[in-house]
Formats: C-alpha cells, structure tokens, sequence
C-alpha cells in the first residue's frame, strides 16, 4: 500500500474513532442515569440495587470521564468497559439466581428485565472489540450466563421445585443468545468488510483531489471547485474572483539549493498562501511552481487586497530560508464565462505582472 494511501487510511480510522468515543460517551451518560433512577425506584428490599447501583454509576462516570478527557487509548478503555459492565449485568444475574428467591417467582423479571442486557452485552462485545475477540467475549458470556442459572437452580432441580415449562423457557432464553451470537458476527464481518472498503475509498478521494507535495487542493480538484463557483454565478449572481499566482525565479531557487530545496518552499509557500486566506477561499497547486486562489463572494477590489495580502506576506519573510516573491494576476468570473476563459484571462494578467517585474498584482480592469 502507498505511504500516502496508509496516511490518509489512518487518518479515516481516527475519525471513527472520534464517532466511537462520542457514541461511548452517550451510552455512558446513560448507563449512569439508568443505574441511578434504579436505584431511586427500587423496592425496599433489594440489597443488590440499594448496595452496589451507585458504585456502577460511579465506576461508569468515571469511564466517561476517561473517554472524555482520552487519558487511554481507546482499545484499552474498550476492554476495561466490556470488563466492568459484564461483571454488572451478569453479577445482578447471579444475586437473581442464588439469592433472590425460587426461580418460578422472578422468571418473567429475568426474561423480560436482565435477559436482554445480556443480549446487549454480546452485541456490545462486537462494538467495542475486534470480530474475534467479539466472537471470544460473547462465548464466555454465554457461558458465564448458563452456568449462573445451572448453579442457581441446581438445589431447586434435586427438590424438584423447578417446572418444566420454567426449564424450556431458560433453554429458549439461552439459544436466542446464542442465535443472536451467531448474528452479531455474521453482521459485524459485513460492517469491518464495509468499514475497510469505505476506508480505502475515501482515501483514494482524498488522494486524488489533493497535491502530494503542498498538501493543497490539486489541479483536478480545484478545476471542479470552481465548475461550481461558475455555476452559482450563473445561477444566483454571486460573485467569484480566479487569483493566479506564480513564484518569481523560481528556476534559480532549483539551480542554486537543488530541487529539496525547491520542494520545501513550495511546501512553505502553500501553508502561507492558506493562512493568508478566507476559510471559504480554496487555494490549489496548479503545476510546478503556479498556484491558483477561488475565492467566492468577493468582488475586484477585494480579489486586489486579498492577493496583497498573500504578496506582502511572501515578501516580507524568508521561504524555507530563501528571500523569495511572487506575481499575481487577478480577474473575475463573468456570466458567460467557462472555467477555461476565466482561467486563461487569469494567467494573461499573470504574465502581464512577470513581465513588467515581478512582486506585482496585474488585475482585470
């Protein structure tokens, strides 16, 4: 894979995971609410909401804390929530079996109350852990779930206080999760396929609109940007003005420093042209040492200042270590005019400023 394409790939990956973390933090948030209203309408008599509901809601704030302020990587944090809230769901699972009284009296609670958090449990190991490590963590939930009520119902069993209908609806319970395992990773294989294709596609957009030295907008895409511009000109009136502008003698920055050197003050030249600039204005490396500002919603006058702007802060400085400067020819999109017209009266001004000296600004009059 290309080194530009492994770049732009990873930075796809920390925009998910920018998604992850707030999508975390919202079920956090809520973790914490649900734990805490429990623990406001519990009955009287359950120890287990009374005890150990607030110090879930403690432990899942401060998750959210952690989440928030990114004091761990992400992965990390991951294992640590799937760990605490398992132990959660499946801790209030077992005080049910073993300690909340004979099984017929409380299975609706189960089925219709702590059954299905399990359920989200499994689900929740695919989103916060790789496939197979979802694969891994809902089996041992699985598990974990069945032996708390085979150990929970054993006694009962032996006295035979359990119905069969009671024991059919656990075995139920217990193929739905592991039916619902099955699907989880059928669809979380789809959704990392998916997520991958995804990843590679935006990247290789990205790549293909951007200049692989500057870092700026390329030929393709500033060509495409300004197609737009022309057509709400057209459609609204609204005003765009085209800036073209070149390095002046940029043939003896190459000949004298060699061309890394060259490469380093277009690098420079396009970071000062950016921060020069609108956040509306696109500014492209149109090829070699030319670069191309759209600028929307200006008109001539303001096209003028905007291109001194940019003249006077090359000029003023030292470019990667050279004293440079550079022309610029400045026009305005007209109602009739084509990307290419406007482009080609763009770079007649240009070469107006060349040849009457350089370090100039030749607009439309």
């Amino acid at each position: 894979m290309p080194e530009e394409v492994k770049n732009q790939a990873q930075r796809e990956m920390e925009r998910l995971e920018k998604r992850k973390r707030l999508a975390y933090m919202v079920a956090l948030a809520c973790g914490v609410l649900i734990f805490l209203l429990s623990w406001i309408i519990r009955e009287p008599d359950d120890l287990f909401i009374l005890v150990l509901y607030p110090f879930f809601a403690l432990v899942l704030a401060l998750m959210l804390f952690f989440v928030w302020r990114r004091s761990f990587p992400l992965q990390q944090l991951e294992a640590v929530m799937f760990t605490a809230v398992s132990a959660m769901i499946l801790g209030r699972l077992a005080w049910h079996f073993h300690l909340g009284g004979e099984l017929d009296d409380h299975l609706l609670m189960l089925a219709g109350g702590h059954y299905w958090s399990v359920g989200v449990l499994i689900v929740g190991g695919f989103v916060m852990l790789d496939h197979k490590k979802g694969i891994i963590a809902g089996t041992l939930v699985i598990l974990a779930s069945i032996s708390i009520a085979a150990t929970g119902i054993a006694g009962e069993l032996q006295d035979q206080e359990v119905s069969g209908q009671a024991l059919i609806y656990l075995a139920r319970i217990h193929l739905f999760l592991g039916l619902l395992l099955g699907l989880a990773a059928a669809a979380t294989t789809l959704r990392d396929k998916y997520r991958d294709a995804l990843i590679w596609n935006n990247s290789l957009q990205e790549l293909a609109s951007t200049d692989m030295l500057t870092g700026l907008a390329n030929r393709r895409a500033a060509e495409d940007f300004l197609e737009k511009q022309a057509y709400a000109n057209r459609r609204y009136g609204r005003k765009v003005s085209v800036i073209m502008a070149d390095v002046d003698l940029f043939k003896q920055v190459n000949d004298k420093y060699g061309h890394s050197r060259g490469d380093m003050v277009l690098v420079e030249l396009g970071r000062i042209l950016r921060n020069s600039l609108r956040e509306t204005d696109l500014v492209a490396r149109w090829g070699g040492e030319e670069f191309l500002i759209v600028a929307p919603e200006i008109d001539m006058q303001e096209a003028k200042e905007l291109a001194e702007r940019c003249r006077c802060a090359i000029a003023s400085r030292q470019v990667a270590g050279i004293n440079l400067t550079m022309s610029f020819g400045v026009t305005e999109l007209r109602e009739k005019d084509s990307v290419d017209t406007v482009l080609s009266r763009a770079d007649n001004l240009l070469y107006k400023a060349k040849s009457s000296g350089r370090n100039l600004i030749v607009a439309e009059a």
